[in-house]
C-alpha cells in the first residue's frame, strides 16, 4: 500500500519569498515628534505691549472709577486729589482691570507657546512646600524692616494716603494679598525674566527683573532712595526664589507672604487699623 503524498512543504527546503519592488512603492510614514519652541516663546516686544495695555487699563478704569465715584454723596464734593487717593477708588479701579490684564496675558502665552498656560509660564506649583514660601517671604519682610530702621526712611509715603480709615485698610490688604501680588509676579518673574535672561544672560536678568520691580513701586514710595533700595531687595529675592525653584507660584507664594507680615505688622501697631495715625504719620 503506497503512502499518501506529501502535501506539507518541507521547512528545511523553503526559503521566505522575495518581496517585489510594488511593497515598497508606497509612501513611508515617519512619526516625528512636535517640534518644541524656545523658552520663552514670547518676545520683549510682547511683554512691552502687555505693560502699556496695564497703563492703559488702569488709566480707563481710574477715569470711570471716578466719574462713578463723583455720583455718590460723599465724594460729590471732594476733590480730583481727594478721590483719586481714595483706597475704594484706587482699589475698585485696579480691580476692574487687572483681571482684564490677566486675562490678556493668559491668551498671549497660549498663542504664543501652544502649551497649557501653567507650564508654558512655569507656573509650577510647589505642592507640600507652599507654605514654607509663604513663610520665607514674612522672614523676608521681617529682615527688610529690621535693616531699614538704618535707613532714612521718611515719615510719610505717597501710599499712606490710601490708608485713611480701617476699611480703606482692609480694602489694601485684601488687594496686596490677591490680585496685587499675582499680576506682578506672572508679569515681571513669569513674563520679563525670562526675556531677559534670554537676551542678556543671568544675572542680568535677575538684576534688572528686580530694578523693572523697584521702578513699578517708585511712585508710591515718593522715589526716595531708602524705601525704593529696600523694595530692590525684595525684587532681588522674589526673582532669585524664581530662579532656584524654576517656579513663579514659589515667588507669587513668597510675595504673599511678605505682603502678609507688611499687612499684620500695621495691624497690630494701629490697634487693628483704627488708629492709622500712629504709623502713617
Amino acid at each position: 500500500m503506497s503512502s499518501p503524498p506529501n502535501t506539507f512543504p518541507d521547512p528545511s527546503n523553503s526559503t521566505p519569498p522575495a518581496l517585489s519592488e510594488e511593497a515598497f512603492a508606497g509612501p513611508v510614514e515617519l512619526i516625528t515628534p512636535p517640534v518644541q519652541k524656545p523658552f520663552p516663546s514670547w518676545s520683549a516686544w510682547d511683554v512691552v505691549a502687555i505693560l502699556v495695555f496695564t497703563l492703559v487699563a488702569i488709566l480707563v478704569c481710574t477715569l470711570a472709577a471716578l466719574f462713578i465715584a463723583h455720583s455718590f454723596p460723599q465724594y460729590r464734593n471732594a476733590s480730583f486729589t481727594d478721590m483719586a487717593t481714595s483706597a475704594a477708588v484706587v482699589i475698585g479701579a485696579q480691580t476692574a482691570a487687572y483681571p482684564v490684564v490677566l486675562l490678556l496675558i493668559f491668551v498671549l502665552v497660549r498663542s504664543r507657546s501652544r502649551q497649557r498656560f501653567g507650564k508654558a509660564i512655569q507656573w509650577n506649583w510647589p505642592g507640600t512646600l507652599a507654605p514654607a514660601f509663604i513663610l520665607g517671604g514674612i522672614v523676608l519682610a521681617l529682615v527688610i524692616q529690621s535693616l531699614a530702621r538704618f535707613l532714612p526712611i521718611p515719615k510719610s509715603l505717597p501710599m499712606d494716603t490710601y490708608f485713611r480709615d480701617a476699611s480703606s485698610a482692609y480694602m489694601m490688604a485684601a488687594f496686596g494679598l490677591t490680585l496685587a501680588p499675582l499680576l506682578e509676579e506672572l508679569f515681571f518673574r513669569g513674563l520679563l525674566y525670562p526675556v531677559l535672561r534670554r537676551g542678556l544672560g543671568l544675572m542680568a536678568g535677575v538684576v534688572l527683573t528686580a530694578l523693572a520691580f523697584a521702578a513699578i513701586h517708585g511712585a508710591q514710595l515718593g522715589y526716595a532712595w531708602a524705601p525704593v533700595l529696600s523694595i530692590f531687595v525684595v525684587g532681588l529675592a522674589f526673582t532669585i526664589v524664581r530662579v532656584r525653584t524654576n517656579s513663579v507660584a514659589a515667588s507669587f507664594l513668597m510675595h504673599c507672604g511678605y505682603n502678609l507680615a507688611l499687612f499684620a505688622a500695621l495691624w497690630v501697631a494701629s490697634d487693628h487699623y483704627h488708629h492709622l495715625e500712629k504709623v502713617t504719620g
